[in-house]
């Protein structure tokens, strides 16, 4: 009897941990009516200025779904309602100019005279593995965060993004 109560101990503590390891279980369907999601790239046009893409998700709003954040590209950003557009979220993606570039890193045989170094700032490890052209959206409904996978993501030049309002635009 005393064995069998172990026997039944560990199982419920297997089990027990077995359902913890799941904490993020994508939903194989949207829980919006999606359109293509797509993103373009951008730059800032001068020397030095940053760089980025910024991912397009066309979708109709829904009242208890909130849209929080999206995991694309290696990335992590918070999604945005346009405000060009209607039913358009965006997320935008920055990528500093000087990423991927070694800090100046004073050595010296006294320890003290490197003092001003910084460590290395390592990029965010996203809890995903997504395929090229994969992003996962993290959402709230009834108070509880839900995540989605989209799909099918292509690229497109800023010129084929249609403008919603070209009087924005200066020459």
């Amino acid at each position: 009897m005393k064995q069998l109560l172990h026997v039944f101990s560990a199982a419920s503590i297997i089990l027990g941990m077995a359902s913890c390891a799941n904490g993020k279980k994508l939903q194989e369907e949207s829980p919006l009516a999606l359109q293509e999601a797509y993103y373009t790239t951008w730059t800032g046009g001068v020397k030095g200025a940053d760089s980025g893409f910024s991912l397009f998700i066309p979708a109709e709003e829904e009242a208890e779904v909130k849209l929080d954040s999206v995991y694309f590209r290696g990335r992590k950003a918070v999604i945005e309602k346009s405000g060009a557009a209607e039913n358009l979220y965006v997320a935008y993606f920055k990528i500093p100019s000087d990423e991927g570039k070694a800090p100046d890193v004073i050595m010296h045989v006294d320890p003290k005279k490197e003092y001003g170094n910084k460590p290395p700032q390592l990029p965010e490890k996203i809890p995903f593995e997504l395929e090229e052209g994969e992003a996962v959206v993290k959402y709230t409904r009834n108070g509880k965060e839900k995540y989605f996978r989209i799909t099918g993501i292509k690229k497109k030049d800023t010129v084929d993004v249609e403008i919603k309002k070209p009087e924005n635009i200066r020459h």
